[in-house]
């Protein structure tokens, strides 16, 4: 698409013609990083927001008619900003004008109502226009829909990167994790679901590998509208719930679905008066434990009970827990547990390693929960096992841990082939976990030490016997030598 853009000083032409090819995840990238930079005075979340935002209105701008929209106007057109932006209109409408396109075409996310809190926003806007036309970038759309896939790519690398983490303080799931998570689900094709879905990594992956459909919530409004953007690069052709809600109230409740994620804060407690309303909470707890429902005191039991209840008949629940959901004997938690292996609805528990939660050395573990119970055990995979440190499954460095695309293929393949390894998998039979307090770690059930290769060293008894007798022999050797000098000494004195 070529525009005929009019500026101040006359008709001009701005030659946006042309897909970026192969190279544009690096420009991309720079492109994202010099803007969050440009933007280091204001609110780091902020800078984020307005990121993912002005990379949707460039986007949008430069594929208007692909996208269908015959009423685009071209005074709000990206090229334009840099030079008439607090002219002919102020910063707040062409955040309104974006933010409102879904109206032309609903396949667009619907923004209306986003705000943004720095001090100058027509600074901001003008900042993002003048760095992106020094970049050279189009982003101009091939016909394989391959520049919004890169961008979904590179949007999901800057949100869960450890360098904005610092920067931001906001730490995003691993896309290690999220990808081997949606593998594991085995999306293609299925109805998804997130209801903490945060900046909708999880989601934008899931359709990235072919999901049919995507249901987000999320009790924060600036992350809904980078979950929104995010999952609209990664299938510009589908229309996509996502909305502001808490995974708490009733409010959040959606249709059920065939695969969900679900990433709740790592061993955070749930206060009283976090639970608004108390029914809707019982009923949640109770579709796992039974009628005699349990009050846990932690965010992520709850989630991991909401994420059973929402799944549909043949749905399949991924979940990202702490190591302590694993151990923890505390009542409430103990007893969910248990409900889940001894209704066959826990499938698999993947033990990760220390480091591969941004900003931590605290061990995870992923759980599989299937709304159809399994007949046989629990399949439990130590992916710290010492026998794994030379198989390039995890690289670890300076107290971070990623799992790498081997490590991701090799898992997938052990857990759908329910593949026991000595010292790094079992099957543990349901009524032996029952037994164990519900303790789902796997040095409750698996050797942790290769007892074979112990007994290879062991030496007979006779062996240790005859090394005695030599060592009693030398010693009394030494012993008459040493008599032998004494005397010798006293008789020359």
């Amino acid at each position: 698409m070529r525009k005929k853009i009019g500026f101040n000083s006359g008709l001009v032409s701005a030659s946006v013609s042309a897909p970026d090819g192969n190279d544009l995840t690096p420009k991309l990238l720079k492109l994202l990083w010099s803007y969050a930079d440009e933007m280091r005075p204001h609110e780091s979340a902020d800078t984020l927001d307005l990121t993912a935002f002005m990379l949707y209105c460039s986007y949008v701008s430069r594929n208007a008619d692909g996208l269908g929209l015959e009423d685009f106007d071209l005074n709000y057109s990206i090229d334009k900003a840099k030079y008439e932006l607090g002219n002919k209109y102020v910063a707040s409408d062409f955040v309104d004008y974006y933010a409102s396109l879904c109206i032309q075409n609903p396949k667009l996310p619907d923004l209306r109502g986003v705000e943004f809190r720095t001090y100058d926003l027509s600074k901001a806007i003008g900042s993002w226009a003048s760095i992106l036309d020094a970049s050279g970038l189009s982003l101009m759309e091939d016909s394989g829909g391959k520049t919004a896939t890169t961008i979904q790519q590179v949007l999901a690398k800057m949100f869960a990167s450890d360098t904005w983490g610092r920067y931001g303080g906001e730490y995003a799931t691993p896309l290690s994790i999220v990808a081997l998570a949606t593998r594991l689900a085995n999306v293609e094709g299925k109805t998804v679901l997130d209801f903490a879905c945060g900046n909708g990594i999880y989601l934008a992956s899931a359709l990235s590998k072919g999901a049919a459909s995507d249901c987000g919530r999320d009790v924060s409004a600036q992350v809904v509208m980078r979950a929104k953007i995010g999952c609209f690069f990664a299938n510009p052709t589908t229309i996509h719930d996502i909305a502001v809600a808490d995974a708490l109230t009733a409010a959040s409740v959606t249709a059920a679905a065939q695969c969900i994620f679900a990433a709740p804060p790592l061993a955070m407690h749930l206060h009283e008066f976090d639970i608004q309303e108390k029914d809707y909470f019982s009923d949640v707890m109770a579709a796992v434990v039974g009628n005699d429902s349990v009050r846990t005191p932690f965010m992520e039991d709850f989630f991991v009970a909401k994420a059973y209840a929402s799944l549909t008949d043949d749905g399949i629940a991924v979940m990202h827990v702490s190591a302590s959901f694993l151990f923890h004997q505390q009542k409430a938690r103990q007893t969910l547990r248990s409900a889940m292996v001894e209704g066959g609805r826990l499938q698999t528990v993947i033990e990760l390693p220390g480091g591969v939660i941004p900003g931590t050395s605290a061990k995870s573990a992923l759980l599989v929960v299937g709304k159809q119970p399994t007949g046989d055990g629990v399949f439990i995979v130590d992916l710290d096992s010492k026998e794994l440190t030379d198989k390039g499954y995890v690289s670890k460095g300076r107290g971070r841990c990623e799992i790498t695309e081997l490590g991701i293929d090799w898992l997938v393949k052990t857990v759908n082939q329910r593949d026991e390894i000595p010292l790094v998998s079992t099957v543990a039979e349901r009524e032996r976990i029952l037994a164990s307090g519900s303790n789902l770690c796997y040095s409750s059930y698996g050797d942790v030490f290769d007892y074979g290769a112990i007994l290879d060293e062991v030496r007979l008894t006779e062996d240790i016997m005859d090394d005695i007798k030599a060592a009693q022999a030398s010693i009394d050797s030494l012993s008459e030598q040493i008599a032998d000098i004494l005397n010798s000494i006293e008789k020359k004195g």
